[in-house]
């Protein structure tokens, strides 16, 4: 992560608040200057610069707490697209499995032995429209499956621990 930029920009502000108080000190000083050594009472007065620089001071505050609030918001983003985009090992799952019934969005799967210990036994699933489903890298339907079919299920767990399935693939040579 590279130096923040908006710390340069906070600090450009800053300085352009100081230097337009001392101009304006030294426009005043000279104006009151003026008015004193000719005695003319005629000229416009200027507004004395305590308001000046109170009013400038809100202004900065305001423009720096603007500045700061969207480029921390950019800051942030950034930061979850980016951890978003990466995907652990431990976030993809895949297990071999037999068909034991399909419904409509359902299947219900019987884990073989030779999956993990939580991958065993009888697994429901719901099958959304975005689940890719395919038999030697041809794309198939949930109701292409049998009852009895070879099936390996890859799950996708999110960073909120849903688990939902990402692909379905028919492993039997026939269809």
């Amino acid at each position: 992560m590279g130096f923040p930029i908006f710390f340069l920009i906070v600090l450009a502000i800053a300085a352009l608040l100081v230097a337009t108080v001392v101009v304006y000190f030294h426009a005043y000083k000279r104006n009151i200057n003026k008015v004193l050594e000719t005695n003319e009472h005629t000229r416009i007065p200027m507004t004395p610069p305590y308001k000046v620089a109170i009013i400038l001071t809100i202004v900065v505050l305001i423009v720096g707490i603007s500045i700061s609030y969207f480029v921390g918001y950019k800051v942030a983003y950034d930061n979850y697209e980016e951890s978003s985009s990466q995907t652990s090992i431990f976030d993809i799952q895949t297990f071999y499995a037999k068909v034991k019934e399909v419904n409509d969005n359902a299947l219900l799967v019987e884990g073989i032995s030779l999956n993990d210990q939580s991958y065993r036994g009888e697994l429901n699933y719901d099958v959304s429209e975005e689940t890719r489903m395919e038999w030697h890298n041809t794309p198939i339907s949930l109701s292409d499956l049998d009852e009895g079919d070879l099936v390996s299920i890859t799950l996708l767990t999110d960073r909120g621990g849903v688990t939902d399935i990402f692909k379905i693939q028919l492993l039997d040579d026939k269809r």
